[in-house]
């Protein structure tokens, strides 16, 4: 299958679960997550932190430039680069998506009621959707997947875990951690399609 047809499905799939999960899971799933034990929340509350992009760019951009300018190895280097580029593309595209959407997080419902988009929101109670550590966490696993195939299994474990506990701690509703996880993939799959483009060789055959 090629990687077009591969992009369409991930688009509908996540698309379709989205929309199902907003009109029939999120709101029930929220609830039954709030009620959770501290033992729950405590081991969520270390795996979530996995999801933050921040840890990732203070690794790779200086081990980017080792390999770029002291270790002059072009085919590190630019594995290195795919992966930034990767995560980059992602977080700007779910920033954009969050502000063009507004939604309502979890807390905003369990305090007052509400449930739903304020388009052009800002402010932490307004960006719900999508979850920017779950886009991080599928921007990376698919990376990774990309570069080292025989990853791709725990590297997809992981996204799913650190995806999960958006949920579990009542940050996000699970649409937002389906749309997150298409965000991510397909962010991936663009810069790795001008990789691609530019004849740039990521994977030693």
């Amino acid at each position: 299958m090629s990687k077009k047809w591969i992009m369409i499905i991930i688009i509908i799939l996540c698309s379709l679960l989205s929309v199902l999960s907003y009109f029939y899971w999120d709101i029930p799933i929220a609830l039954f997550c709030k009620g959770l034990g501290r033992s729950v929340i405590d081991i969520a509350e270390i795996v979530t932190t996995w999801g933050e992009s921040s840890w990732y760019y203070i690794i790779l951009v200086p081990v980017f430039l080792y390999f770029w300018l002291l270790a002059k190895n072009k085919l590190w280097s630019d594995r290195i680069l795919f992966v930034i580029l990767s995560l980059s593309v992602s977080g700007l595209v779910n920033i954009l998506v969050k502000w063009l959407a507004g939604r309502q997080r979890p807390i905003i419902f369990f305090n007052n009621g509400l449930f739903g988009f304020n388009y052009f929101g800002v402010g932490y109670e307004l960006t719900s959707f999508p979850s920017g550590h779950t886009v991080t966490a599928f921007s990376l696993a698919t990376a990774v997947s990309l570069l080292f195939p025989r990853l791709a299994i725990p590297a997809f474990i992981v996204a799913v875990s650190i995806g999960l506990t958006r949920i579990l701690l009542t940050s996000h509703y699970l649409s937002d951690v389906i749309a997150g996880a298409g965000i991510g993939i397909l962010s991936a799959m663009i810069v790795k399609y001008f990789f691609d483009r530019k004849k740039i060789e990521l994977v030693q055959n």
